[in-house]
């Protein structure tokens, strides 16, 4: 069985781009470019993180969040996690198979079952509601939706940079996003159309398409019967 994306990988978005390119024309599984790029992203993240702090004697530290989401607003451009209001998303449905394609690496798409359709929204709604309050820059409300072992990533590789404010959960999201992504961001919120929720064990993904172009996943968690995500950006499948 060829194994899918990795449910822990990060992907952050700190290089730039949220959700953008396609195949890379090798005959590499999802997994593996899953992998190439989240380790791309993190060493990206951590020269931008330095570069936005004023290099080596920038930036400054601070206890770790230890827990999902800063609830004092620190961090916050956009408000705290009590202002997000979240916004109304419609959804196609439909299920994977619509997204199989043709000689490519089906691995996402055929891995475990389609979830019910009451599963899939509540999935989706966590998916829109991050994308949402990332895109408003409420940096505490996008914590709230991403799951436990996305923070503790964040936290091991602020530990490592030492450049970036570690607060909180959402002043360590801020530190680490590149603002020339705004645009980018809020594209994303904007024209994400979830279609499939595919299941196996504790892991998960969803399958989505941005303005109904590129294909992509991204690894769900459900944290005593909350979904949340477990990346920051979908790894593009087509």
């Amino acid at each position: 069985m060829r194994t899918p994306i990795a449910t822990g990988a990060v992907v952050l978005i700190a290089v730039g781009l949220t959700a953008c390119g396609g195949g890379d024309g090798s005959t590499s599984s999802t997994a593996a470019r899953a992998e190439s790029q989240s380790e791309a992203a993190g060493q990206s993240t951590g020269a931008d993180a330095k570069q936005q702090n004023g290099g080596e004697g920038g930036g400054k530290s601070g206890k770790k969040s230890g827990g999902s989401g800063g609830s004092s607003g620190e961090g916050s451009d956009g408000g705290s996690a009590a202002d997000f209001v979240p916004k109304q998303h419609r959804d196609s449905g439909g299920g994977a198979q619509q997204y199989q394609v043709k000689g490519g690496d089906n691995s996402v798409q055929e891995f475990g079952s389609e979830s019910d359709e009451s599963e899939l929204k509540a999935a989706a709604t966590a998916l829109h509601n991050f994308l949402d309050a990332r895109a408003e820059g409420n940096w505490d409300a996008a914590c709230q939706y991403m799951s436990e072992e996305m923070i503790k990533s964040f936290e091991k590789l602020a530990e490592a940079s030492k450049q970036v404010d570690a607060s909180s959960c959402g002043a360590l999201l801020r530190g680490l996003t590149n603002p020339a992504a705004k645009a980018s961001m809020k594209t994303e919120a904007e024209k994400t159309d979830v279609g499939s929720l595919r299941t196996e064990g504790d892991r998960s993904f969803l399958i989505y398409t941005v303005g109904g172009k590129t294909i992509y996943a991204m690894p769900m968690k459900n944290e005593n019967g909350a979904w949340k995500v477990s990346g920051l950006t979908g790894t593009p499948l087509n």
